[in-house]
């Protein structure tokens, strides 16, 4: 029926990249089962034309375009959110794709046993030097125990969240340029533990801006924290220890690799 709600809503964000949207939505027609997905395409971009014919031509029935605003990947990822009908909603964006055909099939029926807030799984990453490699299962209760100071934390493309859930927390906070997905876990985090799996959701490409920008990166993600989990005594100090630490862990590491 065309008025049932999808159980799940899947958000791509897309701004002057249509070789990446148009990699994405193949990755998605090649899944052996989209029954009850809602696909959501929020394009910024320069000439909406070609991007809103791509979305029509994609054989994706459940496929809708919806143009914003050029204010940001995380304005656009919050227009998808004030759109999406879906119970969960998942962000793959403009260039990343899912990891093989079954990982939607897979998704739902996580979904339907456990019912959790959020799924968090395994990344795939594509290096600059053209390396691939597979995220390491993240240690929630660990990075819990450091208020996630040590740098390891679930990104987007591997993370599936109730609607209302991220509603409520907010969605994606503005005055976090880089990091907002960052500060949504953290919210996330004060309301239920995510569903861990060691599936493997997606592909991506590394050097976004918070790869680029990494001390812009590493300052909003301590402000998150600090505005988020409010640490006080001895958190707070282990909190400020560890992103001490993990800050020099990466200038040394990006130092020695420029040398």
């Amino acid at each position: 029926m065309v008025n049932e709600v999808p159980w799940l809503t899947v958000v791509t964000v897309v701004k002057d990249d249509l070789p990446g949207l148009e990699k994405t939505i193949r990755s998605l027609v090649g899944q052996v089962d989209l029954a009850g997905v809602e696909y959501l395409v929020v394009d910024s971009s320069k000439n909406s034309t070609t991007v809103e014919t791509a979305v029509k031509d994609s054989l994706i029935a459940s496929a809708l375009f919806s143009w914003c605003e050029p204010r940001g990947i995380y304005a656009a990822m919050n227009a998808g959110l004030s759109l999406a009908r879906g119970k969960y909603i998942y962000y793959l964006n403009a260039g990343d794709s899912l990891a093989d055909p079954q990982v939607i099939a897979d998704l739902q029926q996580i979904i339907n046993e456990a019912e959790p807030v959020w799924v968090v799984g395994q990344v795939e990453i594509s290096e600059a030097s053209g390396k691939t490699v597979v995220s390491k299962s993240w240690d929630y209760h660990t990075e819990k125990k450091a208020l996630f100071a040590r740098g390891a934390f679930p990104p987007h493309q591997g993370t599936i969240i109730r609607t209302d859930s991220l509603r409520a927390a907010g969605g994606f906070d503005a005055k976090y340029s880089i990091s907002a997905d960052y500060a949504a876990a953290l919210s996330l985090s004060l309301v239920s533990d995510p569903f861990m799996t060691d599936r493997v959701i997606a592909t991506f490409f590394e050097g976004g801006v918070s790869t680029e920008r990494w001390q812009d990166s590493f300052r909003e993600f301590h402000q998150a924290r600090r505005m988020i989990l409010k640490p006080r005594g001895f958190a707070s100090l282990v909190e400020r220890l560890n992103y001490g630490k993990h800050y020099a862990s990466v200038w040394l590491a990006r130092n020695l690799r420029r040398s």
